[in-house]
């Protein structure tokens, strides 16, 4: 079961990412603001975005599982709280590399969002 609770997350936040990414405020924003790394095929990115998602579902179950935590809502509070990870190395890229601040706040939200949905559901299933 818990195997369905880290695939349904990979998913999902793979999903809740590409919705995000795909407004047209925040399409337009990362398309004028974003140089996408020439030689990478587009198929391949979103591979790596899932890699990305299922890396992250494991360290949750992970964390979890260790801690001896169980639920949904314990999960979800825990994405929260590896908010703040994404949050620190953004602002990093603000500071020191001059990432606009519009395009950092929508990889954290889309990071945020990812994580929250990603402890709920392994959460669920822990």
């Amino acid at each position: 079961m818990i195997a369905i609770g880290v695939a349904l997350a990979t998913i999902v936040s793979f999903i809740a990412s590409a919705v995000l990414y795909a407004l047209p405020p925040v399409a337009r924003l990362i398309g004028s603001a974003s140089t996408p790394r020439p030689g990478i095929p587009v198929v391949v990115q979103m591979l790596l975005v899932v890699l990305r998602s299922l890396v992250v579902s494991l360290l949750v179950l992970g964390l979890m599982v260790a801690a001896g935590w169980h639920g949904a809502s314990t999960g979800a509070v825990l994405g929260l709280a590896l908010a703040s990870l994404p949050a620190v190395l953004l602002l990093g890229a603000v500071v020191h590399e001059n990432t606009p601040v519009p395009v950092a706040a929508v990889h954290f939200t889309d990071w945020l969002i990812k994580l929250v949905i990603i402890g709920a559901l392994v959460g669920a299933f822990v």
